[in-house]
């Protein structure tokens, strides 16, 4: 890689949540005290911020994350998967003697849907402790999946200060989503994340009230159809790109992996929600969140040459005001 190049890969700090995934690609779910043969088992990290730390990682940024990992079996696979990818881990705690966060992911491979049977283990959260003064000196964007809120907070409170941008993956409202998208840049929302949080069920209006708390760009992501934006008083629509789907597994973890990966590249809100929009659907061609994971010449050929649905399918989603 060049010097040149070198200077663009941007500098990452990610906190969040982590976990190890089964995924099992299945046909009919079989009768009561009946088995089920099933043509593989799909074994590999998974959770919003592990994974999207990974994403970045393989995009070329230079990425650090903060995250407990315990000493058990799944924490080791973790632990292994996540520096082979090139992931800082020095600011990740080993945690001896608890149990990792685990998922067992059914996918009906005829319709595309999901079964997620997970649970959160027993491992504690991050400690205030571990953020110290000069934790951002050497970072370009700091990136919250809303887990770990208290350290989230904390930290985009710092990026604040220092003028930081601040991605908040916001997939589920948990104690302190409202603080912790106070003190963001960007807040990308689930489909349900806005509503759930703002009390406003239509997709725009819940956006508007959403950026009222406190950030300066925020999103929503519909899957397949794509995503919509606000930007100052611009709506923006992004079609998703028309790719082959094996399993959406991660897409979500995708998306907002490459959306700070190009606002860190100092793109604007169209262009990030289409890195967003790029990254997770060439992530789709694949089993498990990681396995299908794009890097940036894949990305930037998708970008160039790749063909997107068509607009109607957002118009759906917003059928009160439109785009």
């Amino acid at each position: 890689m060049s010097g040149s190049e070198d200077s663009r890969r941007p500098r990452v700090l990610v906190v969040g949540y982590n976990a190890f995934d089964i995924t099992i690609p299945v046909g009919d779910f079989p009768a009561p005290d009946q088995k089920c043969e099933v043509s593989r088992m799909i074994l590999g990290g998974g959770g919003p911020g592990a994974t999207a730390a990974l994403a970045l990682a393989k995009l070329g940024a230079r990425v650090k994350l903060m995250t407990p990992l315990t000493d058990d079996l799944f924490g080791q696979l973790q632990r292994r998967e996540l520096l082979d990818g090139g992931v800082d881990l020095s600011l990740s705690p080993t945690v001896r003697g608890h149990q990792s966060p685990q998922a067992v992911i059914l996918v009906d491979e005829e319709r595309s849907h999901r079964t997620i049977f997970w649970t959160r283990g027993d491992v504690p959260c991050l400690s205030r402790q571990l953020v110290g003064a000069d934790i951002l000196h050497d970072i370009d964007l700091l990136y919250t999946d809303g887990h770990e809120a208290e350290v989230s907070v904390h930290l985009a409170r710092l990026a604040s200060k220092s003028g930081l941008p601040v991605v908040m993956d916001a997939g589920s409202v948990r104690d302190g989503s409202g603080e912790l998208v106070a003190c963001c840049t960007d807040v990308v929302s689930s489909r349900g994340f806005a509503p759930a949080l703002t009390g406003l069920q239509g997709p725009l209006d819940a956006l508007h009230a959403l950026r009222q708390m406190g950030p300066d760009r925020v999103a929503m992501t519909f899957g397949s159809a794509g995503s919509i934006g606000l930007d100052g008083d611009r709506t923006i629509a992004v079609p998703a790109f028309s790719v082959p789907v094996t399993d959406t597994t991660g897409a979500g973890d995708a998306f907002h992996a490459g959306y700070a990966f190009a606002l860190a590249r100092g793109e604007g809100l169209r262009r990030c929600l289409e890195w967003g929009s790029a990254v997770a659907g060439l992530k789709c061609r694949d089993w498990g969140g990681r396995r299908g994971l794009p890097d940036l010449s894949e990305v930037l050929n998708l970008l160039g040459e790749g063909v997107r649905r068509s607009l109607d399918d957002l118009q759906t989603y917003l059928p009160s005001r439109g785009i």
